[in-house]
């Protein structure tokens, strides 16, 4: 059976999507021009008004490639013309430093030191005249008890100096400035108490900042009705996308455990409300006028929980999902649920096509299409008698079909798989919804206390069973099991993988079959070569760390780490820090050293991998000699210069570099994160005026060495 004909916005989004994909890859400054965009427009006309009888082959293959180049080069330059960043009007290309007037457009976040939020720069202060401009920045604002922070939709003045967003730091680490790039915010600067003031505050009515103002006030109703710590975390999460609240072990016990999802107010819960809202007028006819009034009730009840939640991206998304599902239903015409979905897509990335890169739209869109297409296989495996069964049966077969279908990213993006995701779906799921029936009940009843507080009570109490049952499942020996080894290569694989198996499931026909055993050969291959590169491998990696020292010496796949105690201890800091290379690097075994025990001792590191020897901070890996200085030298007796490959200095040593040449003689000096910015300027300047290679890592960032 051919489905080709059920699919045609498929058939233009794949080639718009490419364009787009390929634009962001490359990071590309300029459109294709004009003419070239307009030709192939006209060419698609053209081949359009073929005679489909006397040329069907010409107007088949013309028209299709015609026609995918022309949404291939919109979708390319439809990212050139969203990215702010290059146009004229932008505020970095004109002023760094000065004053700037800028729209506060994003609700202000407290942190532990500052308030943020993001700026809309709207004029700057240049030649004694203001300038009209463009452009966001990711602000941080200073605490202070007498200075208030601006509310959303306020337009304040402040002085400071614009910087761009820093590369990770580390090795492996998150890209924070990519991320940002998919929100159109590439600067960020911090304003202290006295470099800013509010100009006018927020005057009409605007649709996002009263959502916000919603979602803040079922916030309070909630904190105010019996539920507390992370139980009040989670319901502000559940129910309002409101995660800002949760802490690391909680955020970490639900990823281990693989119901992360339920956090995330997006498909799920909209989803849900879907489900019940077109059960409840299920009474409707499914023809006429009550089928049109049946689904203007499910789309104004999607919209109002969307303004609920802040409308925040992720349920917009989803809510324009399910718009055009519903759209699709209540047409005369059968529409396949892939192509509404492709409608929505289509729609949101022509109003922002750099939302292709957001991981929850990725996500979102790919758990529909598992659903859809992977389900029905999984679920007719077993037909079970028992109607309690079957509904858990079939729990179990979505939660498969959307977690095959979404794993080959979440393995790219997160590095590891929930071993225990269906059982702790089984659990999480059912608690989830009965919570946020609970939840649901306490807005609704807030206006009489003795109804809402018990209520409240109810929700908290399923809420400390539901975060009990997610702790331990995530606790559990295995819950998390790390890989390493999928890249975007392997990511592309894995979902051809899982396509060629669904069309053998479909069609059942040879040439399939053969086909993912090929792509799973090709996989394997990958795989195993990344599995040979990394056994052979030898690095050395002086890591940029926050006041602290840590180098690591990577042979083969273990890691000899030698650092400050304060800093080896640290799990949140080893998480943020130095994990991401570890991962990156597939490093699997992991022998910490402490920087202070190192004095006065002669020892060669893991048995498996004896390429490190140190005595006192002298070592030796491989070939390359690294002293690291984090005092002022003891001299004894004569001595002749140590030739060094690396010299660190580390923890501020009272010393110049003159000092240090005549005990040593370096190949590279680097100044690494422990020491303060008037010492790494100064030293830097000393660096330079002799000669010496030197660098920063406070500056620079981490620094690694391929043997």
């Amino acid at each position: 059976m051919q489905y080709r004909h059920l699919f045609p916005m498929v058939r233009i989004l794949l080639p718009y999507m490419a364009g787009i994909v390929v634009c962001i890859s490359f990071d590309a400054d300029s459109g294709t021009p004009l003419i070239i965009w307009i030709s192939l427009l006209l060419l698609s006309l053209c081949a359009a008004l073929i005679p489909a009888k006397t040329k069907s082959f010409i107007k088949q293959w013309f028209f299709g490639l015609v026609v995918s180049l022309f949404f291939y080069v919109t979708g390319y330059n439809m990212v050139i013309l969203h990215k702010e960043i290059l146009w004229k009007s932008h505020f970095y290309s004109l002023q760094k430093q000065g004053t700037f007037i800028a729209a506060v457009i994003e609700p202000v976040q407290e942190k532990e030191h500052s308030f943020k939020t993001i700026l809309q720069v709207k004029k700057i202060w240049k030649n004694n005249s203001l300038i009209d401009v463009d452009g966001r920045i990711l602000t941080y604002l200073a605490k202070d008890s007498t200075n208030t922070p601006p509310v959303e939709g306020s337009i304040i003045v402040f002085s400071g100096l614009v910087q761009e967003i820093g590369p990770p730091a580390n090795p492996g680490a998150f890209d924070y400035r990519k991320y940002m790039a998919t929100n159109n915010v590439y600067h960020q600067v911090y304003i202290n108490n006295f470099s800013w003031k509010t100009l006018k505050k927020p005057e009409g009515f605007n649709l996002y900042r009263t959502a916000h103002k919603i979602s803040k006030k079922f916030v309070d109703i909630l904190n105010h009705n019996g539920l507390k710590g992370q139980e009040f975390a989670v319901a502000a999460a559940l129910l309002l996308g409101q995660n800002d609240m949760l802490d690391n072990e909680t955020r970490q016990a639900y990823s281990g455990s693989g119901v992360t999802h339920i956090l995330s107010v997006s498909g799920l819960h909209v989803g849900v409300i879907y489900i019940i809202i077109n059960f409840l007028l299920g009474f409707m006819k499914k023809k006429g006028g009550q089928l049109y009034l049946k689904t203007a009730l499910i789309l104004l009840t999607i919209w109002a929980y969307a303004l609920l939640t802040g409308m925040s991206p992720p349920v917009m998304r989803s809510a324009a999902m399910f718009t055009f599902i519903s759209i699709g239903n209540a047409s005369k015409r059968y529409v396949h649920i892939i192509n509404s979905l492709a409608v929505s897509a289509f729609i949101l990335l022509i109003i922002d096509p750099l939302m292709i890169s957001n991981i929850g739209f990725q996500l979102s869109y790919m758990a529909i299409v598992g659903i859809v297409f992977i389900n029905k296989p999984i679920a007719d495996l077993f037909n079970p008698k028992n109607k309690i069964a079957g509904q858990i049966w079939g729990l179990i077969a979505v939660s498969l079909a959307a977690q095959i279908a979404t794993v080959p990213l979440t393995t790219l993006y997160f590095h590891q798989f929930p071993a225990y995701f269906i059982p702790a779906n089984l659990v999480a799921i059912p608690l989830s919804f009965l919570a946020i029936y609970a939840g649901v009940s306490v807005l609704v009843t807030s206006a009489v206390p003795v109804i809402s507080n018990f209520l409240g009570m109810l929700t908290n109490y399923l809420l400390f069973i539901l975060n009990y049952s997610v702790g331990f499942i995530e606790s559990l020996p295995h819950s998390v099991l790390s890989i390493t080894s999928v890249f975007t290569k392997e990511m592309i694989l894995l979902y051809l993988v899982i396509i060629a198996v669904l069309m053998v499931v479909y069609y059942q026909k040879k040439l399939w079959i053969f086909t993912s055993l090929g792509v799973i050969l090709l996989l394997s291959l990958s795989v195993s070569l990344t599995k040979i590169s990394r056994l052979k491998q030898n690095k050395i990696i002086f890591y940029s760390t926050t006041r602290q020292t840590a180098i690591g010496f990577i042979s083969g796949e273990h890691e000899d780490l030698i650092g400050d105690s304060l800093l080896l201890n640290d799990p949140k800091a080893g998480k943020f820090q130095l994990n991401g290379a570890e991962t990156l690097f597939g490093v699997t075994t992991v022998e910490k050293i402490a920087l202070d025990t190192l004095e006065n001792h002669t020892q060669h590191n893991h048995e498996n991998a004896k390429s490190l020897y140190y005595q006192g901070h002298n070592l030796l890996f491989q070939t390359r000699r690294i002293a690291i200085i984090d005092s002022i030298p003891k001299l004894r007796g004569n001595f002749s210069k140590l030739k060094v490959d690396y010299l660190v200095l580390s923890h501020n040593p009272k010393l110049l570099i003159s000092d240090l040449l005549q005990l040593y003689e370096p190949g590279l000096i680097i100044i690494d994160g422990s020491n303060s910015v008037y010492k790494t300027d100064k030293w830097l300047e000393a660096c330079k005026k002799a000669g010496l290679a030197a660098y920063s890592i406070k500056n620079q960032g981490a620094y690694v060495v391929d043997l």
